[in-house]
């Protein structure tokens, strides 16, 4: 093999702007293994990448993707711990879209052995963020009453599994009535929004997951009760069918409540912003995260894998995306 295959942001701009090109294959240097590439996650902050609202991207052109799964094609001088065609998951910081990843031992563990190759694709960003919201962030435990917002995709379905297996109380929220047996199937309450919204007595939460953001945490934060804590992950109210609009996304940002400490000191709750790619930064924290994945194991946590696109369909696979027609994680496939 000589060379590889990535799919690249140039341009900013609609799904159609990606495309599949090749470069020269890289070789492992230094403290790193390369992996031919499986499958590569879909998060949807790449969907903002693409848009030019993603802040702590790249400067153009650049590889979007944060985590991949396959077989280990080679190691660097001074790796161990892995061996030629042994199945693995890693999370790459950028560059996943790709067939061949080669990235910092450190970032990669063996493929867990109750998951496949495509579900294990599925399962570094939405396990770390979920892992950082429930038990670093919120400290959820048995008896609590939890709200999953973002209950249909890939983060929401591991946060439903994880605060169950802690003994919480959870309920489920969905736009799309349809998808609700979904919800109720990993055994939480499912609602929509609006039937949530127009329920009075849904208070007393002592943890909500926010993906929305902007005009839509003010209300979901006042259903907290005393001592409950909101963690935000993300700002996808600002985005919407895949189209590039500076006017929504700055809408969303001026809706985002600015919170004063002393207000919260009336509600007696708390509220955090969680951006675990920029967790993933720091080497402690990846170490830390990297260890944890034992539990996903002892736990049986599973992903799930909504939709997988080949390589070539990238485009139709960020649109599935962006306009909220996936349920679970959607991959492509090399």
């Amino acid at each position: 093999m000589t060379s590889q295959r990535e799919i690249a942001i140039e341009s900013y701009g609609a799904a159609s702007t990606l495309k599949v090109r090749e470069r020269p294959i890289q070789a492992p240097g230094a403290g790193e293994v390369a992996i031919d590439v499986a499958y590569s996650g879909i998060n949807f902050a790449d969907i903002q990448m693409r848009l030019g609202f993603y802040p702590d991207a790249p400067k153009k052109p650049f590889v979007p993707g944060y985590e991949v799964s396959g077989k280990v094609a080679a190691v660097g001088p001074g790796v161990t711990g892995f061996t030629i065609g042994q199945p693995v998951v890693a999370g790459t910081y950028f560059g996943g879209y790709t067939s061949r990843a080669v990235i910092p031992a450190v970032q990669a563990f063996a493929l867990p052995a109750h998951l496949d190759l495509e579900a294990g694709a599925a399962l570094p960003v939405n396990y770390f963020t979920a892992k950082l919201a429930l038990t670093e962030m919120a400290r959820v435990r048995a008896g609590d009453k939890v709200l999953i917002e973002c209950a249909t995709g890939g983060v929401g379905v591991l946060a439903i599994q994880l605060a169950r297996h802690l003994g919480a109380e959870v309920t489920g929220l969905t736009t799309s009535p349809h998808k609700k047996p979904f919800i109720e199937g990993l055994g939480a309450k499912a609602l929509t929004k609006a039937e949530w919204l127009a329920d009075a007595t849904a208070t007393g939460y002592d943890f909500i997951l926010n993906a929305s953001g902007g005009a839509e945490i003010q209300p979901q934060r006042a259903r907290l009760g005393i001592t409950g804590r909101m963690v935000c992950i993300g700002l996808s109210s600002g985005v919407k069918d895949g189209k590039r609009s500076f006017v929504r996304m700055g809408m969303a940002a001026l809706r985002t409540p600015r919170i004063s400490v002393l207000k919260l000191f009336d509600s007696n709750s708390g509220i955090y912003a969680l951006n675990a790619l920029k967790v993933l930064e720091d080497p402690t924290w990846v170490a830390k995260l990297t260890q944890s994945l034992g539990e996903v194991e002892a736990v049986g946590l599973k992903p799930h894998v909504g939709k997988v696109f080949a390589a070539t369909d990238v485009a139709e696979a960020h649109h599935l995306l962006e306009t909220k027609g996936a349920t679970g994680k959607v991959l492509l496939a090399w």
